[in-house]
This record gives structure tokens, sequence and C-alpha cells, in this order.
């Protein structure tokens, strides 16, 4: 199984924007750097927490990236929601007329478990603010 970055990376960028707050827009090339990548995929990762409320960008040649609201009042749930699938787990295809009992009904016997464990996951990224990982970054 396949795991994204997605989430690490924009949590990073998100916390740099915040140590950045009240000193004006965080240009791509910057936030790329702290989180060792390219600038493409920061403006495109932006893009997302952009159409999210999460961050705003300022165009010009001083512009950026700043945060769109308090970091206090920007969740870890809020930024796994802006860049990643909300089903954490995908089930393959399954028959539900296959002869096989394990093909016919693994979905539904999965269905519950899996739904508490991605509401169990988003409740205690609920609990965490940008502002608590940026102030907890010495």
């Amino acid at each position: 199984m396949l795991s994204s970055s997605r989430f690490i990376v924009a949590v990073h960028a998100m916390s740099v924007l915040a140590r950045f707050q009240g000193k004006g827009p965080v240009c791509s090339a910057l936030v790329a750097q702290s989180v060792h990548t390219n600038p493409v995929v920061i403006r495109r990762l932006m893009t997302e927490l952009e159409r999210a409320g999460l961050v705003k960008s300022v165009a010009g040649r001083s512009g950026g990236f700043a945060l769109n609201r308090d970091p206090g009042r920007i969740t870890l749930a809020d930024v796994y929601f802006a860049v990643e699938d909300e089903n954490v787990f995908r089930m393959h295809k399954t028959d539900p007329r296959s002869p096989c009992p394990v093909a016919a009904q693994l979905g539904q016997v999965l269905s519950a478990p899996l739904k508490a464990a991605e509401c169990a996951l988003h409740s205690s990224l609920a609990k965490t603010s940008i502002r608590d990982v940026a102030t907890a970054i010495v």
C-alpha cells in the first residue's frame, strides 16, 4: 500500500507560514527549501490549501503565501481534508455474488471498523492546531 506524504508536507509548509505570520507573505522557494522539495510542488499544494480557505496567495514581486486565518484556528484535520482523500482506507474490488465468502463479504464486514478508524484519525487530528505545531518547534 502506498502512503502519501502530502499531508506531512502541507503541515510543514503551514508551520513555516505560521512562524512568519505578520511578517508578510512567504515565497514558495523559501517554503520549498525548508521542506526539501521543489517550489512547484509547494505551489501546487498551496493551491489546494487556498481552495480550502487555509492560505491566501499574494501576487507580485514580494508575493507569496500567508495563512488565511489564525493558526490556532487551523487544525491538522483541516489540513488533512484539504490535501488528502477523505477516505483513509480504499477497498479493492470485491464481488458480493462471488462463491468465495471472503470475496463476497469482506467489504461489508470491514465497513464499520474502517469507518471507526477514520473517525478516530480525524478526531485526533482535530485536537492539534497549526499554532500547536509551530510553537512546539524551538
